[in-house]
């Protein structure tokens, strides 16, 4: 049970942050405020995606092999992502990308740290 809200909540939790970078490319003014297609923002959402897209990756391998160990690392490292996303998000004024990812990285946490004491890790 433990392992399978593992893999869900940590494939969520990758997928939103490819999502987000894949819609700076494509839809700036959905994340900036009256963001124009500009060719820095667009090079900013680049690097985004050069980092979520080989993560997303990494992330499904852990999932289709139900690897407990990677997956455990694989959370800690999205779920203080998430925790560094909200800080980010303190700077825009904007509650949403401040709670949103505050509330899925402490969720990714705990569950993480529920597998690590169920795994026996």
């Amino acid at each position: 049970m433990i392992m399978a809200l593992l893999i869900v909540l940590t494939l969520l939790n990758v997928v939103v942050a490819t999502g987000f970078s894949l819609a700076g490319i494509f839809f700036p003014g959905f994340i900036v405020r009256d963001g124009e297609a500009s060719h820095t923002a667009k090079v900013f959402a680049l690097y985004g995606v050069a980092r979520s897209v080989p993560l997303l990756l990494v992330v499904l391998w852990a999932a289709f092999r139900a690897d407990a160990t990677a997956l455990i690392w694989l959370g800690l490292l999205a779920g203080i992502i998430q925790l560094a996303d909200a800080a980010v998000g303190t700077t825009t004024g904007d509650r949403v990308k401040v709670f949103g990812p505050l509330g899925l990285g402490v969720v990714q946490l705990v569950v993480v740290l529920l597998a690590f004491w169920f795994q026996g890790l």
